[in-house]
């Protein structure tokens, strides 16, 4: 088919522009422009579609070039040759762009390409004058001029460097861009060649769009199945594979340790590689059946436990061998945790096999057991256990429950020697699993999102306890979990609590550790320092027990420093761990902080603490937690013996 234009075939141009259309309108609509790299196929389908339309235009006007000026001619056919490069050189930008990490190497390689297509473009305009490309005659029309094929050389230039680069960079780059890349050059080959060989088949526009929709398609698939760092595939793809399944098998999860301090001893391009090396040892095992969960969980299926069981010693093995060579760049052993669950063919929801899997993984890294952990019946009983801790926490966390408790331990002043107020602790008694230790029921609720709730509860229960007992009780401290602190409306529910039973706000200390403040110190402070002038008083809770940077003990406004009992452990064991503690309650002694001590349990222990200077004493040599009842009476008792 002709299409009216003399013996010049275009079918395949309007068909390029449409498509090409299409494209642009697609990135435009789908907020794609936010990608850098999306832009790349966005400026490879906007300049081949400017290519084909003007090539469209052009050959019409060659066929009819006695019925237009010879100026307009030239200028239409100039405007062709202008943006006939355009998509290969970006292509060749895009393909630098991602075999390279460094920033340095894109920008030079990107250079060269953009400095190639300058200089092509000045010798297109220079054309008018020289008619090396083309010209046009009155007699003859278009007339190909003696370096026509500056075009075919140098889109074999862009597609020899796109296949030098991504040789030479194979080891950074997955295999699917690899291959996908690889093939690009040839297929925009292959269509040059029909209109080197053809002349009036027009399909210079054709050769550039087909190899960008080939690359446009696969990596858009690929973008949304595979993650392009590990050339794994995505969760969401495990989740269709446990779905859809005909029958069973073994679902394995990878968990490596310290993956973010694994990254921080790496620049782009070595954790880049890190990935890559590590997602090819994974998929070495399970080629067809690998998947990235998160930035250091992974996943496969096996056909079931025997070969799952298998591999993944193996597997684990590799990975700890490519810990060995890059111990000169990160020298951290890479150790991970590995589980295993057998799913028939009808269990084909993923997320219950995720919950067994989270279960075993947890009490591996708690123990530190990196063997191989199999699903067995003691897993699946733990899990029953924390479900029915869950309902009953549900059940329970209300202000009227007799089974959600706060039990109170005394708190001896030695200045005063006598008890000055008391820390409030929750409890779970008397329930169907029997009493469960907070220890236990804290972290249920911490996973199952219950914690808040809990803790505020508490709060109210300490309220309550206070208003009931105002001629003994005066001043309760009690803990906030970091979910509680970032609530935005801490302030408000605290004040408006502790209003609602006719309580002043000196009646309350606020313990909070001081892992509240990472990545939140300005919100915390705030709320801080609004409750603090409200008459909150705030301890800052376990000091000694990790991490404690002293200009947030100063900044803030704490009264009290309450020391973990590791340190009276610490100050028993010899002289040095002695004068440390010393010094330490010198020093916040100096600053004007009152120093709480807790897990006090001997009189040796309650005599060194009372020479280093500290002003309070928590532990089970006075009391161990009591419920609110015996608090009281031994808060009647030890008054009426200092009376």
């Amino acid at each position: 088919m002709e299409f009216g234009l003399s013996s010049y075939f275009i079918i395949g141009e309007l068909i390029t522009c449409w498509v090409s259309f299409l494209i642009c309108i697609n990135i435009f609509l789908s907020f794609s422009l936010y990608d850098k790299r999306q832009r790349f196929f966005l400026y490879a389908a906007g300049s081949t579609l400017l290519a084909s339309f003007f090539n469209i235009i052009s050959v019409y006007l060659i066929s009819h070039h006695s019925q237009y000026p010879i100026s307009l001619n030239s200028f239409v056919t100039t405007l062709y040759f202008l943006v006939l490069l355009i998509c290969p050189c970006v292509m060749s930008c895009y393909v630098f762009d991602i075999a390279y990490s460094d920033s340095k190497k894109r920008r030079l390689f990107a250079s060269i390409a953009g400095i190639i297509q300058i200089i092509y473009m000045l010798f297109v305009l220079i054309n008018i004058k020289t008619g090396w490309i083309f010209r046009y005659d009155e007699t003859e029309g278009y007339i190909r001029g003696p370096l026509k094929n500056i075009t075919y050389i140098l889109s074999a230039l862009y597609g020899l460097s796109i296949i030098l680069t991504i040789t030479i960079q194979r080891k950074f780059m997955s295999r699917r861009f690899f291959y996908v890349f690889m093939i690009y050059p040839f297929i925009s080959l292959f269509f040059v060649g029909i209109q080197f060989l053809f002349p009036m088949v027009i399909l210079t526009g054709v050769a550039s769009f087909t190899s960008v929709l080939f690359a446009y398609l696969t990596v858009q698939s690929y973008m949304i199945e595979i993650d392009y760092k590990t050339g794994l595939l995505r969760e969401s793809k495990l989740r269709k594979r446990i779905s859809m399944q005909r029958k069973g098998g073994a679902l394995l999860v990878i968990k490596v340790e310290k993956m973010n301090m694994i990254q921080s001893c790496l620049d782009a391009k070595e954790h880049n590689h890190f990935l890559l090396q590590l997602g090819a040892i994974i998929l070495s095992y399970f080629p067809k059946d690998s998947y990235i969960l998160s930035s250091n969980r992974f996943a496969a299926i096996g056909k079931n436990m025997a070969e799952v069981e298998r591999k993944s010693r193996t597997l684990v093995t590799d990975l700890k061998s490519l810990s060995s060579l890059m111990n000169s760049i990160v020298p951290i052993p890479i150790n991970c945790y590995t589980a295993a669950i057998e799913f028939k063919r009808e269990e084909n929801d993923l997320d219950p096999l995720m919950d067994v899997i989270n279960n075993m993984l947890e009490k591996a890294k708690k123990s530190k057991d990196y063997t191989f952990q199999i699903c067995d019946e003691a897993v699946f009983l733990d899990m029953e256990r924390k479900r029915q801790i869950y309902r009953i926490l549900k059940k329970e966390l209300t202000l009227d429950s007799e089974k959600f408790q706060v039990w109170f331990q005394p708190i001896y002043s030695i200045q005063e020697k006598k008890f000055v107020y008391m820390e409030a602790l929750s409890r779970l008694k008397n329930t169907e699993l029997g009493d469960i230790s907070p220890a236990e029921f804290v972290q249920v609720a911490e996973n199952r999102g219950l914690v808040e709730r809990l803790g505020f509860i508490a709060f109210q229960k300490v309220c309550k306890f206070i208003a009931d007992n105002r001629d003994i009780v005066n001043t309760v401290s009690i803990n906030f979990s970091v979910y509680q602190m970032l609530n935005p409306n801490i302030v408000q529910n605290v004040l408006e609590t502790i209003e609602r039973f006719g309580l002043s706000p000196s009646n309350i200390v606020m313990e909070i550790t001081e892992s509240i403040f990472i990545d939140n110190y300005d919100f915390v402070m705030n709320n801080m320092l609004a409750l603090t002038k409200a008459g909150v008083k705030f301890y800052l809770d376990d000091f000694g027990t990790g991490y404690s940077n002293l200009t947030n003990v100063v900044s803030l406004p704490f009264s009290t420093i309450k020391m973990d009992r590791s340190l009276v452990l610490m100050m028993e064991e010899s002289d040095k761990g002695k004068s440390l503690f010393d010094d330490l309650v010198s020093t916040f002694k100096g600053g004007g902080f009152k120093i709480l001590v807790e897990g006090v349990e001997t009189n040796s222990q309650r005599e060194h603490v009372e020479k280093a200077g500290v002003d309070y004493i928590q532990g089970f040599l006075y009391s161990r937690p009591l419920p609110p009842e015996a608090c009281v009476e031994l808060l009647r008792k030890d008054r009426q013996k200092k009376a």
